[in-house]
């Protein structure tokens, strides 16, 4: 027979591994959407590349210019690419304009 503060433990230590697990698929997700540029909107429908900057451009997007130290510290003040309405995109073949020549 199992005492109370046993059985306690046991469920809060399940509970936590669970919410771990939870949480570290939660985050390696959102990474992977970082790394491509793309929303979780995006992924779902199945659009890829308009956003994609490359990895490093995309995290300078998110995080702004002192990205590695904002990952460690997200008080530091940095300044941020562009102004939050607008964002860049990369030229696809399908959205050049055609040439006359």
């Amino acid at each position: 027979q199992v005492s109370l503060s046993v059985f306690w433990f046991a469920f809060v230590a399940d509970t936590c591994v669970v919410g771990f697990l939870f949480v570290s698929a939660f985050l390696l997700f959102h990474l992977q959407l970082l790394w491509r540029g793309q929303t979780t909107r995006e992924w779902s429908a199945g659009r890829f590349g308009l956003y994609n900057l490359g990895w490093r451009r995309n995290v300078e997007e998110l995080l702004g210019e002192w990205w590695y130290l904002t990952w460690l510290c997200p008080l530091l003040p940095s300044s941020m690419p562009g102004e939050g309405v607008t964002f860049k995109t990369r030229e696809l073949a399908a959205h050049k304009p055609a040439s006359l020549f």
